[in-house]
């Protein structure tokens, strides 16, 4: 009689999982990190140019609650930025619940694009590639942890 929490698996069911999980966590990693790096050069680019980054006029975000591109630059750069690349960092270092974290954050990349959506009155090319990066994380998050892929998932 065993005295451990964990299940117990046979040595196949052990061999199969890591490299389906692995191929699912390099995924994530490279979308997230994708992700990151765009929202940390964009938010930057926002928070030091608030009236005009890229070239973009305030006109842009007339619809919004914002006046400048200041407090937008801010979110884009903690929320689209930060936050996916500390997400990345956590599935590489196998840190618990960073799988079921990752398919939040997709499906809080879709919000954020729905948000800009519903409030600015032009759409960018780069909206719709950004909702559909946050599906794929959330779709591949939501089965891997389905599967049991990963520390603390079900199972």
């Amino acid at each position: 009689m065993s005295t451990s929490i964990w299940p117990r698996h046979t040595e196949g069911a052990v061999q199969a999982r890591p490299r389906s999980w692995q191929a699912s966590r390099i995924t994530l990693v490279i979308l997230q990190l994708f992700v990151g790096a765009g929202g940390i050069f964009g938010g930057w680019e926002m928070i030091r140019h608030p009236l005009n980054p890229f070239g973009v006029i305030p006109e842009l975000i007339a619809g919004s609650p914002f006046d400048t591109y200041t407090w937008p630059g801010i979110l884009l750069l903690v929320l689209v930025g930060v936050a996916p690349c500390l997400l990345a960092l956590g599935l590489l270092a196998r840190t618990p619940g960073a799988l079921a974290v990752s398919g939040l954050f997709g499906i809080g990349l879709m919000a954020w694009i729905a948000v800009q959506w519903a409030l600015l009155t032009e759409r960018l090319w780069l909206q719709p590639v950004m909702f559909g990066i946050g599906a794929v994380i959330a779709a591949i998050a939501t089965h891997a942890v389905r599967r049991g892929a990963g520390p603390l998932s079900p199972r």
